[in-house]
């Protein structure tokens, strides 16, 4: 038996497993990325969700005049209740580029909830002013979310 012949198989054999195993190693790195960014998008948008809830919420106990102190500081705690465990997985999940920004936003929706709790009414300057923060945060923390996402870099595209 011939070994060139043998050893050109042999060697035809490892090129070829070798290609198909880093084509493997590439699917399976390119999949676990696209599963990496669904979850950061699903938990981007479930977090801002929760916090515009939280804050329509808010915004609907300063309407309530028939409201007690009581009733209001208890709606205003269950209004932003829901949204402590998504800052939780956000923090452990998000880079500090976006973590940042959005503890920033969630502590000025806390600060609403706080002037609602003390009777700050829709129209009020207080409230106006802890509108103006919690929206000037939400712009912050969407625009690190989506530099993160890539979104951005996609649109200039």
């Amino acid at each position: 038996m011939e070994w060139t012949t043998l050893l050109a198989t042999v060697l035809g054999a490892a090129i070829a497993m070798g290609a198909a195993l880093l084509v493997e190693v590439r699917k399976e790195r390119r999949e676990a990325m696209g599963e990496w960014r669904r979850s950061k998008r699903e938990l981007y948008g479930a977090y801002l969700g929760a916090l515009s809830a939280a804050r329509g919420q808010l915004q609907l106990i300063m309407l309530d005049r028939a409201l007690t102190e009581v009733e209001r500081a208890v709606a205003a705690r269950q209004a932003f209740a829901t949204c402590y465990e998504l800052r939780y997985q956000l923090e452990v999940t998000a880079p500090r580029a976006v973590v940042e920004p959005a503890v920033a936003y969630f502590r000025s929706v806390r600060r609403l909830r706080r002037a609602t709790e003390a009777g700050a009414r829709d129209g009020d300057e207080e409230c106006e002013s802890a509108f103006r923060e919690v929206m000037s945060a939400l712009a912050e923390v969407r625009a690190a979310m989506r530099l993160d996402m890539g979104t951005d870099a996609l649109a200039a595209d």
